[in-house]
């Protein structure tokens, strides 16, 4: 299981508004580790900043976001994986399983970042929109059990990563 019926409720009800739109101030970032070519998963789209950012390419993007039922089963594998300011936001006790799903998903590397803070937004339920607040040395343990991290990049309140297939 990568997320309960109570918490897709809570970010179906989140999406109503504009929700994950941080991918838009990573881009040009992102943009230095993309591949020419091939299929690229934005895991965790939110509202499809990323794909929208990046404008005319000809790489394939699919977003995927469970809080989205459209969208919710485009968990596939894909060339290269984008996962910005998605893991805090997962329930802590399916972190891991979330992980192994993200692992699966990466055909050849992929680029992640991860806020180490609380949020500025609440859920609807009040919770922080935060579920996951460790510090970066934490996130990057984590990663490293499942992928080789290629380079990264650590500072008070996150944690990037350029990740390639183990």
């Amino acid at each position: 299981m990568l997320i309960s019926e109570e918490y897709k409720k809570q970010l179906n009800e989140m999406h109503q508004v504009k929700f994950g739109s941080t991918a838009e101030a990573y881009i040009k970032i992102i943009k230095r580790f993309l591949p020419e070519e091939g299929t690229v998963l934005d895991y965790g789209s939110g509202a499809g900043g990323f794909k929208k950012a990046l404008g005319p390419t000809p790489l394939q993007i699919i977003e995927y976001e469970p809080g989205k039922e459209e969208l919710a089963n485009n968990n596939i594998p894909c060339d290269f994986v984008v996962c910005i300011d998605v893991l805090e936001h997962i329930e802590p006790d399916l972190i891991d399983n979330v992980l192994d799903d993200l692992q699966r998903c990466v055909i050849s590397g992929g680029y992640f970042t991860i806020s180490c803070r609380p949020a500025n937004k609440t859920l609807p339920d009040g919770r922080n929109a935060h579920l996951i607040i460790e510090k970066p040395e934490w996130w990057k343990e984590k990663l490293k059990e499942r992928f080789r991290i290629v380079k990264h990049r650590i500072t008070e309140t996150e944690y990037w990563a350029e990740v390639a297939k183990k």
